[in-house]
């Protein structure tokens, strides 16, 4: 596993090909987890299928870990996408799993533009996002970050050098620490969505604690 989570290199991100690493959270210095997977035959198929029978949707639900497989499937009765719902289910169980929740909150979206734009930090706990299809989440190194400019909502300002954007690869599981994390002074990854449009849309899970 690469790990960056010294403070003293003031990047708190820690990488690695195996889920374990999504427990690293936990550990003081780190704000960021990226699990980097690859996805199933089976699971690229669905995603396929998927994209080439709707335009766009979106949904945000409350749901039990074992309620997740479930509810997908009502979503679309005629079609079959179990790789998809499994792989969906497995995600949703390992973040309530990780904090410890019977319920998640679950946002399912497939869009033709860019939900969020400028790079913030998230005022959350923590939020796991994955990126089925399209572009994935872009992010920030520390000394990218121009954090004065940030604060003051000068968003022109932000980003130090847009040559040096980070951006994460579709299918990767991103981990965030936010701003309402306890007991601890959380520095934050500054990020943004994907650029997606009506000619690469972008499918994408994202998971809240409740």
């Amino acid at each position: 596993m690469s790990a960056v989570a010294n403070r003293l290199t003031q990047e708190p991100v820690v990488t690695s090909k195996a889920p374990l690493v999504l427990s690293e959270i936990y550990q003081p210095g780190v704000d960021f987890a990226i699990w980097q997977r690859q996805f199933s035959a089976e699971l690229k198929q669905d995603i396929a299928n998927l994209l080439q029978q709707q335009k766009t949707f979106s949904f945000r639900v409350l749901l039990r870990p074992d309620e997740v497989s479930e509810w997908l499937k009502a979503q679309w009765p005629s079609s079959h996408f179990s790789a998809f719902q499994a792989d969906v289910q497995k995600l949703v169980t390992m973040f309530a799993d990780l904090f410890d929740q019977t319920h998640v909150g679950m946002r399912l979206e497939l869009v033709d533009k860019t939900l969020c734009p400028l790079f913030h930090m998230d005022k959350v706990m923590a939020r796991m996002v994955t990126t089925y299809h399209g572009p994935a989440t872009e992010w920030l190194t520390e000394d990218n970050i121009n954090r004065q400019a940030l604060k003051a909502r000068q968003h022109e300002q932000v980003v130090c050098d847009p040559a040096r954007l980070k951006q994460a690869e579709a299918g990767e599981v991103l981990l965030f620490k936010g701003e309402a994390w306890p007991q601890e002074d959380v520095q934050g990854i500054v990020h943004r969505s994907g650029q997606a449009s009506a000619e690469n849309r972008r499918l994408l899970l994202t998971l809240d604690l409740v």
